[in-house]
């Protein structure tokens, strides 16, 4: 026999969520210590990786840094006069290319084919080397023109 009263479906209920919510509290409880063990860890090896990383760096800077010193050490060592030699050779170099394609370039003078040019205020004369150069006429486009005929040397 049986005595008291009865549970309530109500309570039964409400009694088994109450056990279902202390499970899933504690395994969130669980999750959660197990997510920030493993976060804390991944930021460890993160923090890690970024301490080598810059010191690999700043060795790697620090070398290459020196090694570059180092060459601009010598040469600063170098004669201050042999710098100078070396700029003016380039310099008298390009001027002497430049003199010589000038040269190449420009057409020769009328004295070299055989003309001699007389400026006075009022005029100019061509005088022509009668061994070199003869008058002619010549056709030009069908058309005749009065032209200089110079004998190469």
């Amino acid at each position: 026999m049986k005595t008291g009263k009865p549970p309530r479906l109500s309570e039964k209920l409400n009694a088994e969520l109450e056990t279902m919510r202390a499970d899933h509290a504690a395994s969130m409880q669980s999750q959660l210590e197990s997510f920030r063990n493993d976060f804390s860890d991944i930021a460890t090896s993160a923090l890690h990786t970024i301490k080598t990383d810059i010191r690999y760096f700043l060795s790697d800077s620090r070398s290459e840094l020196q090694s570059r010193s180092a060459t601009i050490r010598r040469w600063l060592t170098i004669s201050p006069w042999v710098i100078v030699g070396l700029i003016t050779a380039w310099i008298a170099s390009t001027m002497a290319v430049s003199w010589l394609w000038m040269t190449l370039m420009t057409p020769p003078p009328l004295s070299d084919l055989g003309v001699t040019r007389i400026d006075r205020a009022e005029r100019s004369w061509l005088i022509l080397d009668p061994d070199r150069t003869e008058l002619k006429t010549c056709t030009l486009a069908e058309t005749p023109v009065i032209c200089i005929e110079i004998e190469e040397r």
